[in-house]
């Protein structure tokens, strides 16, 4: 299968995946310490937020990207490397100066948005997605730089800290740009049709926020926006199916397949949760992160949904531009140990 490049942007996920691969293979080896939760989050700066880039450069192709959009892109490759060289040392001063190119990367893509909003190209369909974003992630970049700190935002500890990035991530930066080339490949005209596509898309749209909003408001607020984001991103789910007609592709639309897919069982367990969160006796618990948050849970099939969401669209081709821790140093590479239990 040919990959095509625009510009270059896809060279960063294809080089991203490889590198990631072979994080993987080393944290399975025992050769290096990282655990599920690191590689969550690590799959997004490789591969996922390239690949949003790719797209967005894509969609937007008729139109000049802002000045600080041009200089994200030029950073990213960068950022992601140092995002992902401060998981091999120890929280603190070092990790989060690496964390800290990543969240200057976020940042400026929130300028980009912030420029959108400004210059009024938030009101275009197609550009209030990618505004939205990028607001997002420099949140979650935010919170990428807290966890690498060692710090404990609004009393939230490990791995709430980390898991909160990874939120912001995948559902509040990949989502909304699935979301945009959904909406565009359906095309819907009939109101019947186009009332329920616009519901999921604000769902889409507001409900990471509103969840994190929901942490601090109270438990009410938080089972609302919880069934708010399970029910937005269920529903993108059955728009990709409702999409599948118009890929030509048969293996994209297979990877279509597999992102409406995967989301469906973790969005149960986000209802679940939810439901037991309210009267505080939450059916998930968080000593079990490895299995049930990261493994089976929404974060880690919200990664195999926005790769295969993400990776047919990007062989669209372009359309033609318009002329207008206490210890310091590296961690463990040689054996993986036990880290040590914290009060």
């Amino acid at each position: 299968m040919s990959l095509p490049s625009h510009n270059g942007m896809l060279r960063n996920p294809v080089a991203g995946g490889a590198l990631w691969c072979g994080l993987l293979a080393a944290a399975l080896a025992n050769f290096a310490y990282l655990t599920w939760l690191d590689l969550l989050f690590l799959f997004a700066p490789l591969v996922v937020v390239p690949l949003g880039l790719h797209l967005t450069s894509q969609a937007s192709a008729a139109f000049p990207a802002p000045p600080p959009e041009r200089w994200a892109r030029m950073l990213s490759g960068p950022a992601a490397l140092a995002a992902t060289a401060s998981f091999f040392f120890e929280r603190g001063v070092v990790a989060g100066a690496l964390a800290t190119v990543w969240l200057v990367f976020c940042m400026l893509l929130a300028l980009s948005g912030l420029w959108r909003i400004v210059s009024r190209e938030f009101a275009q369909p197609g550009r209030t997605y990618f505004a939205v974003a990028s607001l997002y992630i420099c949140v979650g970049g935010s919170w990428l730089v807290a966890s690498r700190l060692g710090l404990n935002p609004v009393g939230f500890q490990e791995p709430i800290v980390l898991l909160t990035a990874v939120h912001f991530h995948y559902a509040g930066f990949a989502a909304p740009l699935l979301a945009r080339s959904t909406v565009r490949s359906l095309r819907v005209k009939n109101v019947l049709g186009a009332i329920p596509l616009r519901a999921v898309t604000v769902g889409v749209l507001a409900g990471p926020g509103t969840l994190a909003c929901g942490f601090l408001l109270g438990p009410r607020v938080k089972l609302l926006a919880a069934f708010i984001v399970a029910a937005s991103e269920v529903g993108l789910g059955v728009a990709f199916c409702f999409a599948l007609p118009s890929i030509l592709s048969g293996s994209a639309r297979l990877m279509l397949l597999l992102a409406a897919s995967s989301v469906l069982f973790s969005m149960i367990l986000v209802a679940i949760w939810a439901i037991g969160e309210y009267p505080l006796q939450p059916f998930v618990h968080c000593s079990k992160w490895n299995v049930c948050t990261v493994r089976q849970t929404p974060s880690g099939s919200c990664s195999a949904e926005c790769l295969a969401g993400f990776w047919p669209r990007a062989e669209t081709p372009a359309p033609p531009r318009c002329n207008h821790e206490s210890r310091s140093g590296m961690r463990r590479w040689s054996r993986r140990k036990t880290p040590s239990a914290k009060a």
